[in-house]
């Protein structure tokens, strides 16, 4: 990585730079219910679950932009060094979300998380979280992620996301050969979802890991979440890059181009 790459430390659970002239442009935070640090189990049995290469094309990175670089201060939840991104021209870098028309109806954003567990009802909230969906996995000999509680446990069990199967990709990581494996996943909110019904008027996909830190707390009807758990020791690095229904195309394309940017820097 470049020397003149600014590094931009993370914002406690959330991995994401900060910018005060961009903070009045992110959503309003609210506070979390305080999860319990006693996971959830899944019930029955479940087959496992190997996971297949995504298919779909692979994002491309932005060709002309402004380099980040955010340094792990969590390596208790997460062991990783560092994540690389490039965003364009026009991009805000909030608190804690990265985007384009951030607090908008048309907003694109990308954050970075370490979270504990998530919710298993991001509406109605309890204190006791799922585990995440690599809390349970072991690999192939080859490396293939095989997921051993899925669709059980985590975002893929997440009441009305209606998520899409699982798939794997890999993120570049000059200190691995063959790059980083990270599971996946696709998730909505519900387009007829009445937030006013929801625990405090909010949708909360996670807590924040640490008491009073913002959690993931970013989304209205019908929004789009592509998320990415990085499998990395301890825990996964969560990205998750998000476009709502009134996002312009081109505008999502950017998005895409930003989580195609994305450069690991494990050790």
């Amino acid at each position: 990585m470049s020397a003149a790459l600014g590094a931009i430390l993370f914002a406690g659970s959330c991995l994401a730079a900060c910018s005060a002239n961009a903070e009045s442009a992110a959503p309003t935070g609210t506070t979390p219910v305080e999860p319990s640090v006693a996971r959830t189990s899944p019930t029955g049995t479940v087959a496992p679950f190997l996971v297949p290469d995504f298919d779909g094309p692979a994002p491309q990175p932005v060709k002309a932009g402004t380099a980040h670089v955010l340094e792990n201060p969590n390596p208790g939840a997460s062991d990783f060094k560092s994540v690389e991104y490039t965003v364009p021209p026009g991009w805000e870098i909030g608190d804690v979300y990265i985007g384009k028309n951030l607090g908008q109806t048309g907003e694109v954003a990308i954050s970075f998380w370490t979270p504990a567990g998530v919710y298993s009802d991001p509406c109605r909230r309890t204190t006791d979280l799922s585990p995440i969906d690599l809390a349970d996995h072991t690999h192939t000999d080859g490396g293939d992620l095989i997921l051993m509680s899925y669709p059980q446990i985590g975002l893929s069990a997440q009441d009305g996301r209606a998520a899409t199967e699982a798939r794997s990709v890999i993120v570049d990581d000059p200190s691995e050969d063959e790059g980083i494996i990270a599971l996946r996943l696709e998730l909505t909110v519900p387009a007829d979802l009445d937030l006013a019904s929801c625990d405090e008027g909010v949708y909360v996909a996670w807590p924040g890991t640490r008491t009073g830190e913002r959690p993931s707390d970013n989304h209205i009807p019908g929004q789009t979440d592509i998320i990415y758990q990085v499998d990395v020791d301890l825990g996964p690095l969560v990205i998750d890059a998000s476009f709502r229904p009134d996002s312009s195309p081109e505008d999502i394309e950017e998005l895409y181009a930003v989580l195609g940017s994305i450069v690991m820097d494990r050790y």
